[in-house]
């Protein structure tokens, strides 16, 4: 320990008191320090011993003063050191000096200074206030010649490195730059029963639960009718802001009885005019258009669409248009509560949809279900709600207790889990279409609004009575109305303002007035 005699230090005591001092002698037991001074006692002392045990902490306050010693006593300590050092931290402290610059040699200079001037606190602050030579330093290790030097001297085989063991021999194949189509595909779930509905379905049946049949209670919130009410909404054009006439279910009757008895234009000839603009518009805005279902390599399953069929006249140009989009390459399934015997236009299309691969089921709406959840592997993309129309009411189409019971599961099953692929024609079904009231108990919550020929007056009372979402796109579609019809009564020219120009279908906005 005599390595700290001459320290200038601070003791600190266990009794929290302080002694400053010059160390004279310190060993395992006890320390001595020379012109002391306590904080106790405030007098310069000549000596005072303190033992290790009484001492809490030291602090270095000034080194010892610097001592030259001879040349002759360097060397000696040098030789000594050398005799010790071990071979290779004396390779490591010897790094070549290739490419750094050589220091001058000074001039020899007076014999009064010794060699270890350099190491005085002078000589160290000259050092430390220069800046580091990086480009110096690095050039002393030249690491390309050093691992040149292990590859020279490394006779290992690279069999017996570590990294030419547990290698998987792999036959010499060229690699693909592109998959298959049938290649990377996850494997059906469950075997899909498309072709098999219709044929036998009470066989096939799986075990589902019964259908939740309560009110969702999370649908949307409609608009504050106390509000809605000092409002007005109009029809308008989306694409120039031009107002669009809406008409009663009196003017609208009118108009398609005027224009199949003096211009031949039958409801077989609108469901069929409505069915190819609708189906188009379906694909184009709904199901992806000619870039999924016209891709010849798209192994998915076509998409699936659902109609809801009701109302005789809204049931027969639901049927047309899914028989054109069975057409298309589309999946069509059609649902049909009950049906009116006497009305040959609808069991018409009906018949032609069966005959060119529709899929119909009757009356079981748990068969429905089970088919939809289970026996298919497509989700339904699209739900088109034709149970009611402009034409009908709800309570006049299923008036008997078990059609109303599967009505109520049906829409209750749209309105929780389906409403946002609900695309409803003429009006949403429960609402009527002239005064615009709502069956709360029996009403469609829709996405889109298809209006045939004519948009509904029932649409905006609705929207004033607050029962209709602002987020329902609408769409007006030609039906194949003769422009001609308008001028044949005074109280139908008013629609005459405005009638289709390149397009067959065009987006409507709703707006306050």
């Amino acid at each position: 320990m005599t390595e700290f005699v001459q320290y200038e230090v601070v003791l600190t005591l266990r009794d929290n008191s302080t002694a400053r001092g010059t160390i004279s002698q310190v060993n395992e037991e006890s320390i001595t320090l020379n012109n002391a001074l306590t904080s106790t006692d405030r007098k310069i002392q000549p000596s005072i011993r303190f033992l290790n045990s009484e001492v809490a902490d030291l602090k270095v306050t000034q080194l010892p003063p610097f001592k030259s010693k001879s040349n002759e006593s360097k060397k000696n300590k040098k030789t000594r050191a050398e005799d010790l050092v071990d071979d290779a931290i004396v390779y490591s402290s010897k790094p070549s000096r290739f490419g750094t610059p050589k220091p001058e040699k000074q001039k020899s200079k007076s014999k009064t200074r010794t060699d270890s001037s350099d190491l005085e606190p002078e000589s160290i602050d000259n050092v430390k206030n220069k800046e580091f030579d990086f480009e110096a330093n690095l050039a002393m290790f030249d690491k390309k010649a050093v691992f040149e030097d292990f590859k020279k001297n490394d006779h290992t085989s690279i069999n017996d490195r570590l990294v030419g063991q547990n290698k998987v021999e792999k036959p010499a194949t060229p690699k693909k730059q592109k998959y298959d189509n049938d290649e990377m595909v996850l494997q059906d779930v469950a075997k899909d029963n498309w072709d098999q509905i219709g044929k036998s379905l009470e066989n096939t049946r799986t075990n589902t639960p019964n259908a939740d049949t309560s009110k969702s209670q999370g649908q949307t919130q409609h608009r504050n009718q106390a509000d809605a009410k000092t409002k007005s909404y109009k029809l308008v054009e989306s694409g120039n802001g031009a107002s669009i006439q809406s008409a009663s279910p009196v003017q609208l009757l009118e108009i398609e009885r005027l224009s199949s008895d003096h211009f031949g234009i039958t409801p077989a000839v609108m469901a069929e005019v409505c069915a190819t603009n609708l189906s188009k518009l379906i694909i184009d805005r709904c199901l992806g258009g000619s870039v999924r279902l016209s891709n010849k390599k798209n192994h998915n399953l076509p998409p699936l669409v659902l109609l809801l069929i009701g109302s005789g006249r809204c049931g027969s140009r639901a049927f047309a248009t899914g028989r054109h989009l069975n057409n298309h390459g589309v999946r069509v399934l059609a649902f049909v509560i009950s049906s009116d015997e006497s009305d040959t236009e609808l069991h018409h299309q009906w018949k032609i949809f069966e005959s060119v691969g529709g899929k119909v089921v009757t009356s079981s709406f748990d068969l429905l279900i089970d088919i939809i959840r289970n026996q298919l592997n497509t989700p339904v993309e699209l739900i088109i709600d034709a149970l009611q129309g402009y034409d009908d009411h709800l309570d006049d189409v299923f008036y008997e207790p078990q059609d109303k019971k599967t009505l109520s599961s049906l829409i209750s099953w749209c309105n929780s889990s389906e409403q946002s692929k609900v695309m409803s024609l003429d009006i949403p079904s429960g609402i009527d279409g002239g005064s615009g009231i709502p069956d709360d108990e029996l009403k469609v919550d829709c996405s889109w609004c298809i209006s045939m020929g004519l948009p509904l007056n029932g649409l905006l009372l609705a929207y004033k009575n607050g029962h209709l979402n602002d987020d329902i796109t609408h769409y007006l579609i030609d039906v194949g109305i003769p422009n001609k019809v308008f001028q044949a009564k005074p109280n139908l020219r008013k629609f005459d303002n405005f009638w289709y120009t390149a397009e067959s279908s065009i987006k409507l906005d709703v707006e306050s007035i």
